[in-house]
């Protein structure tokens, strides 16, 4: 896994972690923290109140303490599955992988990464195949 910026609509960048090997149609599956899953929901918010509920997939965390230890679920919705025959697969728990880390939107997002210039990746080039990013203070 490597570290990367990500975005899904060119504007909101994260930072995640992808696989380069794990692509569908050269977009990336990236692996957020929950401080980033956090940004996501807030963003997701705003485009819900400027856009509404049809067209803008929501992220939610609900965080709790269970016995003095604290708990993170993490929820996707998708809103225009609700009325239709896929209703069933509107709301996704997002559980975390082994690092603690949460792939919102999976590859339905398609989101792809961004270069050292903020182009977009598409696909994101293997790891034998990566474009060399000059070191700081060597250009």
């Amino acid at each position: 896994m490597i570290e990367v910026l990500v975005t899904c609509n060119g504007r909101d960048r994260y930072p995640a972690w992808i696989d380069p090997d794990d692509q569908q149609e050269g977009h990336v599956r990236p692996w957020f923290d929950l401080d980033t899953v956090r940004r996501i929901a807030d963003d997701a918010g705003e485009e819900v109140e400027k856009y509404g509920h049809g067209s803008v997939d929501t992220v939610h965390v609900l965080e709790g303490d269970v016995c003095g230890e604290k708990h993170a679920v993490v929820l996707v919705i998708v809103w225009m599955y609700l009325g239709g025959e896929r209703h069933q697969e509107a709301v996704r728990i997002v559980e975390p992988n082994s690092e603690s880390r949460y792939d919102i939107g999976g590859h339905d997002w398609q989101w792809y990464a961004l270069d050292y210039w903020m182009r977009p990746l598409i696909p994101y080039p293997r790891f034998e195949d990566r474009p060399r990013i000059p070191r700081q203070g060597t250009v």
